[in-house]
Parts: C-alpha cells; structure tokens; sequence
C-alpha cells in the first residue's frame, strides 16, 4: 500500500515557483509555430518533465512515510535549523490562507517560548506550518485514518510535526518559505522532540522516529557535508566529539530512545557555535 505524503494543493507552491517562460510556454498554432519548431518543442518537454517530477515528489514510497524523508543526524539538523527553541504550545489556530494564488490549509501555531538555543525569538512566538493536524478517531466508520488518527484528503500531511496545547516541545524550524512564510521542522517531525517528565523530575527529549539516527546517520550533504563537521562523526564508535568538557557524550550516544534534555541541549548549542552561530535568545515580541 501507498500513502501521499504531500497532496495536490502542495505542488500549487512548486509550480509557481517555476521560471515564468515554463509555466507560461505552450505550443502556439500557425505560422509562428512553424517558424520556430524546436523552440516550442524543447520548451514543451521541460514542462512535461518538471510536471512529472513534481508529481513524483508528491508521492510517498513506502507506508511509512518516515522512509521519504532522508534522515538528518544531529549536527546536520542544527545548520539546516535557523530557529531552535524550547516552549509550551499554547494555542494552535486551523484555517486557510492564498497562497501561491490558491487556498491552502495551513495551522497557526504559538509558543511560550522557555529557551532559545539558535535563533531570536520572542516570549511568545507564533509560526505557520501548511496542513491540519489528524484528529482522534470516533471509531463509528467511514472515517480514513492514519495510525489510529482520522486525516483529512487534502489538508493532512503525513510525517508533518503535530503538537498539543500544554506539551512542551523542543523544535527545530527551517527558515519561513516566501509563499505564505511558512516553515516547518528539519526532516518534518526529526526536528520535532517532545519534551516528558519522570517521576524523578529528570526531563527527556524523543522525536518522531524515536531519535533514530541522531549521531549514526551519514551527512546527506544537502546543508552540511562531512569536511565540514565539527562535532558528530557517524563513522565513529564514538561519534559526538563535543568542543567542550560540558557535555556528556556517553549520556546521549548509549542510550536508546528518549535522551536526557539538559545533555541535549548543550550539545546542541556547542554545535550551532562551533559553526560560527550566536547563542539564542528571547527578544522583543514579533510573529515568527
């Protein structure tokens, strides 16, 4: 079985933001046609190859569509990331919104801001992801689900971050598209790491897929290539080799699934400075 990851109205934005002389070129009829066959011609094939890609692009591979996405370790999400933030989602706000000259589901959603790690944001900071989030089954039918949550055709997007008013979250966000400043976190819910605590007041981070590959996966060399890594070595028995004596590298890389918070988050922040970044902070209050 197959499952879209990204629907129609996704290839609106994309399709705009072809060249002009793509999404405008046709073949014209008549002598003008005549006159310049192969013009009209090459012009014909690269909109039916883009088209064709986009289309591809729109489909997931596999049932789980985790495997769509090329998985980032951490140091490569940190560079890709232009915010980085611990917060309590407080409010989250579903509508539509014209963009790329149609109308798009998107979500509204705003953040008491606890900690900034890469970026400036304000105590209370509101950012903009395309789609609505899957909502609990009824269980009375007829409904389609994913994962036991009911999705809407056409306003769901699998693998996408989702959050909960009250969780606390830490969250890496891509910087805001030009179509409708939207944004979402790095590899979709890899940069999305809800935040739990225990009984014994210890505060843990796991993201979507469990934190797998975190400190193993290979740099995709889409943001950051391995000449330029400073702290995460995937080759390595031993990959974190952190800048500084803060923090405690065998905490993070022998330890399955949810990870300890403050470990986390200073290795995080020696990643973003050791790239040339500034300490995050908490600034005057704007919309992200």
């Amino acid at each position: 079985m197959f499952s879209r990851c990204l629907n129609f109205r996704e290839l609106r934005p994309r399709i705009a933001a072809l060249p002009a002389q793509l999404r405008r070129s046709r073949v014209r009829s008549g002598a003008s046609n005549r006159r310049r066959p192969n013009n009209a011609g090459k012009q014909l094939q690269a909109v039916v190859l883009t088209l064709g890609l986009l289309f591809i692009l729109s489909v997931c591979v596999p049932v789980n569509a985790h495997h769509a996405v090329l998985r980032s370790n951490l140091e490569e999400m940190t560079v890709a990331a232009d915010r980085v933030f611990l917060g309590k989602c407080v409010a989250i706000n579903e509508t539509d919104r014209m963009i790329a000259q149609g109308m798009m589901d998107v979500t509204d959603y705003t953040f008491q801001v606890e900690k900034v790690i890469k970026g400036n944001l304000p105590a209370v900071f509101t950012f903009t992801q395309l789609g609505h989030a899957a909502k609990p089954a009824t269980g009375k039918g007829g409904e389609l689900t994913s994962h036991g949550q009911v999705v809407t055709p056409g306003a769901f997007i699998h693998g996408m971050g989702q959050y909960v008013v009250g969780e606390r979250m830490l969250l890496f966000l891509v910087p805001e598209s030009k179509m409708g400043n939207l944004t979402h976190p790095v590899g979709l819910d890899q940069g999305a790491f809800h935040v739990t605590t225990l009984e014994t007041g210890e505060q843990l981070v796991r993201n979507g897929i469990n934190n797998l590959g975190l400190f193993t996966a290979p740099y995709t060399g889409g943001t950051l290539g391995r000449q330029q890594a400073t702290t995460i070595f995937p080759e390595q028995d031993n990959p974190i080799q952190s800048a500084g004596p803060v923090v405690n590298a065998d905490a993070l890389t022998h330890k399955r699934g949810a990870l300890p918070l403050t470990d986390f988050l200073q290795l995080v922040d020696q990643i973003n400075q050791s790239h040339g970044g500034r300490p995050g902070a908490i600034g005057s209050a704007r919309r992200g």
